[in-house]
């Protein structure tokens, strides 16, 4: 036991944060990249607001920044598509004080909105505040689950199938899974897998775990449509080893 305690340590002091750089003009992308690299983080950068959600996916990112070039609904409706799939942190950055538009920023999801200029060292420290509050972070101290043929890695944040593929988890996915492999075969009602997962966040609600639970299946499941590890039940769901 205190190997194991030892080793989550480990991860979690070695862990480099993630960022992903949303800004569709390259220039001020290259400029935020290289401010955080200088501070060791791992920076990804996209430059198309369109691809930036299947971006997100790839990358699974400790922090989120958005610096778009967009109409004001627009930009506000891609936060509310990353709030919907992800925990993590999302800082917006707007071009001036606009306290309605930064008032829907917040009620989308958004956990902080920037008013620019700002400078280099605030920017950084921002981030690095963000990146310290991130759920992503200490991931790797969760316990190591085994349900059947299947194994959940809290370490690398995936599930390991009955061949041995290492089937990557976003946030909400790992987090609902974890909690289902608690106790595989018990039916977890809705309200308690919403409040694990979203806690207080007034958008945690019964649509979003649908949809956490469409995509998951559709990473785990031979037939999505007729699934035979994760369950749905008249008041929850369940996982099946």
């Amino acid at each position: 036991m205190v190997v194991e305690m030892a080793l989550a340590e480990e991860v979690i002091v070695t862990h480099v944060p993630k960022i992903l750089i949303v800004c569709n003009s390259s220039d001020t992308a290259v400029l935020w990249g290289f401010i955080l690299r200088e501070k060791g983080l791992n920076v990804s950068i996209e430059t198309s607001p369109q691809h930036a959600i299947e971006r997100w996916s790839l990358e699974t990112p400790d922090v989120v920044t958005l610096d778009i070039d967009l109409k004001n609904q627009e930009g506000i409706s891609l936060c509310k598509s990353f709030r919907s799939i992800s925990m993590a942190p999302i800082l917006l950055l707007l071009p001036a004080h606009h306290e309605n538009v930064i008032l829907e920023a917040y009620q989308a999801g958004v956990d902080e909105v920037i008013v620019k200029p700002i400078s280099p060292m605030i920017f950084q420290a921002k981030i690095m505040a963000w990146a310290r509050r991130s759920w992503t972070v200490p991931v790797a101290g969760l316990e190591a689950l085994s349900a059947g043929s299947h194994r959940i890695d809290p370490a690398k944040r995936c599930l390991v199938n009955s061949n041995g593929a290492e089937i990557k988890l976003t946030n909400l996915e790992f987090n609902l899974l974890h909690m289902l492999m608690r106790s595989p075969g018990r039916v977890y009602t809705t309200e308690e897998l919403i409040h694990s997962i979203w806690g207080s966040f007034e958008n945690g609600d019964h649509i979003l775990l649908r949809n956490v639970v469409y995509r998951l299946r559709k990473k785990i499941e031979t037939d999505p449509g007729h699934p035979a590890f994760l369950l749905t039940w008249p008041k929850g769901y369940s996982f099946q080893g």
